[in-house]
């Protein structure tokens, strides 16, 4: 637990020996408050990879000065844009403040970003209407806000190598597959979550080599 009221877990997992995904847990200014990025750039060479690792430095930079997440969101977009030769990356970054034990975030094209309501035992997916970094620098991204989570509550962020991956005989591991796992583990910690889903996703592959990158990010409220 890296801030009272919430537990923070990730991964990422490369098809290659580079890849594309991006994920980022990191004390943005202020007290109590913590970062979770997770982006995924269009292809898996040493292209996408140069393009995470500036996305990466840039969002770290610009998270460290003051503003709304939309602003940032906008300033990593017009330094990207140039740089991506008809590229984009999907990126979905949220702020965590423990005190409120509330949510702020940008998704910029990424999705499914999956919430989890322990009150109601339901899953649905987190809003989000912009479009992926790279496309437009002009774009004008939205901050979107959710304030006070139930003790229990998970944020799941993916990418699509998560649910997209295969078994020998060709079958999708699928999105209804990752919420029984996460169900299933809803009483661990953050960490324990996503060990069951990794652990879940390989055992479903059964040696068959990973299609793409994996990047999964859980944010469990506690």
């Amino acid at each position: 637990m890296l801030i009272p009221g919430f537990d923070f877990a990730g991964t990422s997992q490369a098809r290659y020996q580079m890849g594309g995904d991006y994920h980022d847990i990191f004390v943005p200014p202020g007290k109590g408050s913590m970062a979770v990025a997770v982006g995924d750039v269009a292809g898996h060479d040493v292209m996408a990879a140069r393009l995470m690792g500036v996305a990466s430095r840039l969002l770290r930079a610009r998270a460290a000065i003051p503003g709304g997440l939309a602003a940032l969101m906008e300033d990593v977009n017009r330094e990207l844009a140039p740089m991506q030769a008809g590229r984009f990356m999907t990126l979905f970054l949220a702020v965590m403040v423990g005190e409120t034990r509330s949510i702020h975030w940008v998704s910029a094209g990424h999705a499914p970003v999956i919430a989890y309501d322990p009150v109601e035992d339901r899953f649905g997916e987190v809003p989000g209407s912009d479009i992926p970094l790279g496309i437009d620098p002009d774009w004008h991204y939205h901050e979107a806000k959710h304030i006070g989570w139930s003790t229990g509550a998970l944020l799941v962020v993916g990418t699509d190598g998560i649910w997209e991956a295969r078994n020998p005989s060709g079958e999708m591991y699928g999105k209804e597959r990752l919420l029984r796992v996460v169900r299933g583990a809803r009483q661990l910690d953050a960490a324990a979550i996503v060990h069951a889903v990794n652990t879940d996703v390989a055992a479903f592959r059964q040696g068959r080599p990973p299609g793409d990158d994996a990047t999964l990010v859980v944010v469990k409220a506690v």
